[in-house]
């Protein structure tokens, strides 16, 4: 009889072909996850034209600043984008109520906005309901145009997308609601020029009192019978009385979330002259003095402004008026104090520092974990079951 019967050469040719077959399966699987990894997350979006820190665009004060907002999918399909457009809107401000206008030959459907806030432009735009006009192609989405309002000073303003920037996109095996936005390209720009033009105020003439002369009487020599009148000025001295700034709020809570965008208003007038310049002290850095809005110029004014907090933190905000004898308010009349969080969690009452407690998200393993487990367990029980008919039979 021979050493290994038929039956034992089928049990054993079984158990080469399993051992064969199981590796090339789990390297047929690993290679179809490396696909399906290289197909998400390659949407780029970014702003034309291109600019970055070291070359960003030049502007004057009062210049038009036009720019496209553009996608590249890479190796996806988009058929959805979420925009949130962010900037400083003490240095641009949006050029009209049609200052984001939507390409519509990418994007027929604007499903939300486009929202002007101050500092943020939000529009959720569609392909529609058509699969086959999915964007597989740099491709513009928007153009925006933006008109500058003073002078930068030690780096470039920039424009940028905010975290609520989504991409979503349909292809075979990717999910319809997949966020495929890899990175954000923003814009730096650098403006040049007075920030505003200060027209010379009109001279005010103030009546004065004229001196009244008043008579002395000088001693004449003995014979002499009329005294001497000596005029002696009396005149009146005057001094400026600085305006008062009778109030400074804010058109929102003073308590909010980064970035936190915000208006002032401050009021005040002067009992002697005319207020020529309001300037405001965010607290944060950054400084603003107006002197061609809000009424200055005259003796009573309301001058509003607006700034956008993108660091959490307590800051104290502060507004003086001008006069045009350069008498100043004081500060402390008009202040406000400004909280600000950070996104997602609490800022601090440092002026500035963030301490917030962050949880590592617990991600689900990527790859066929739950299917290399059970393949392995399978051909354990087929090697067990293999070796016993081997040596039964």
């Amino acid at each position: 009889m021979s050493l290994l019967s038929g039956r034992k050469l089928l049990v054993l040719g079984f158990i080469f072909i399993l051992l064969i077959a199981i590796p090339v399966l789990i390297w047929f699987l690993q290679q179809q996850q490396e696909t399906r990894s290289r197909a998400t997350k390659s949407t780029v979006v970014s702003f034309q034209p291109i600019s970055s820190l070291t070359a960003p665009l030049q502007k004057n004060v009062n210049d038009t600043i036009s720019m496209d907002v553009m996608v590249d999918p890479g190796n996806n399909l988009v058929s959805f984008i979420k925009l949130e457009i962010q900037y400083d809107p003490t240095k641009i401000a949006t050029d009209g109520a049609n200052a984001f206008a939507v390409n519509p030959a990418a994007f027929p459907s604007t499903l939300e906005g486009p929202t002007y806030t101050p500092g943020k432009i939000t529009a959720t735009l569609s392909v529609g309901a058509d699969s086959t006009k999915v964007i597989q192609t740099p491709t513009k989405v928007a153009t925006i145009t933006f008109k500058a309002i003073a002078p930068t000073e030690n780096a470039p303003t920039s424009v940028t997308h905010g975290l609520q920037t989504k991409v979503l996109t349909i292809a075979g095996a990717e999910q319809t609601s997949e966020d495929v936005l890899s990175s954000a390209t923003p814009a730096f720009i650098t403006i040049a020029g007075a920030a505003e033009v200060t027209e010379t105020p009109t001279p005010t003439l103030t009546p004065t009192r004229t001196p009244t002369p008043s008579l002395t009487l000088t001693p004449t020599p003995a014979g002499s019978t009329s005294p001497t009148l000596t005029p002696t000025p009396t005149g009146i001295g005057s001094s400026n009385q600085v305006p008062d700034c009778e109030s400074f709020v804010a058109d929102r809570s003073t308590t909010g979330t980064a970035p936190f965008a915000i208006s002032f208003t401050v009021t005040g007038s002067d009992p002697d002259g005319t207020i020529n310049k309001a300037t405001f002290n965010f607290g944060d850095g950054p400084v603003q003095t107006l002197t061609e809005t809000g009424g200055l110029g005259s003796n009573s004014v309301s001058v509003q402004t607006s700034h956008t907090y993108n660091t959490a933190g307590t800051y104290q905000a502060t507004a003086t008026l001008t006069d045009n004898q350069n008498g100043v308010s004081g500060a402390a009349s008009c202040a406000l104090t400004i909280t600000v969080e950070a996104a997602g969690g609490t800022g601090s009452t440092d002026g500035g520092t963030i301490a917030e407690t962050t949880e590592a998200p617990t991600i689900a393993p990527t790859g066929p974990g739950d299917i290399l487990l059970g393949l392995g367990a399978f051909v354990g029980i087929l090697s067990i079951i293999g070796g016993l008919l081997f040596f039964v039979l």
